[in-house]
């Protein structure tokens, strides 16, 4: 996420009480599983379902070496796990 996208969703949640903002997280995260299938079977499809169109196009132009596909996988996971903790903290920061 950008810092843009970041403040938006700060902004949006920051009148929302403990319920509301778990409804929004829930609906607003990432599937690491599909991040990692994605990538699985198009190198770099998860990276561009996460939002990271550039790295995906890149990861997939070069997906006929082994070692950015596989790179590809592992990032998309990695890349997924980030996204829902980087919103998890936004969402339910202590700073509101």
């Amino acid at each position: 996420m950008n810092e843009i996208e970041l403040m938006q969703i700060k902004d949006f949640v920051k009148d929302m009480d403990k319920n509301q903002r778990i409804v929004y997280y829930e609906q607003k995260k990432k599937s690491v599983g599909i991040a990692v299938l994605l990538s699985f079977i198009i190198p770099g499809a998860g990276q561009m379902y996460l939002g990271r169109v550039g790295k995906g196009i890149i990861l997939l132009l070069t997906c006929w070496l082994i070692i950015p596909w596989i790179y590809s996988i592992y990032d998309a996971y990695k890349s997924a796990k980030d996204y829902n903790a980087q919103l998890y903290s936004i969402i339910f920061s202590k700073d509101d």
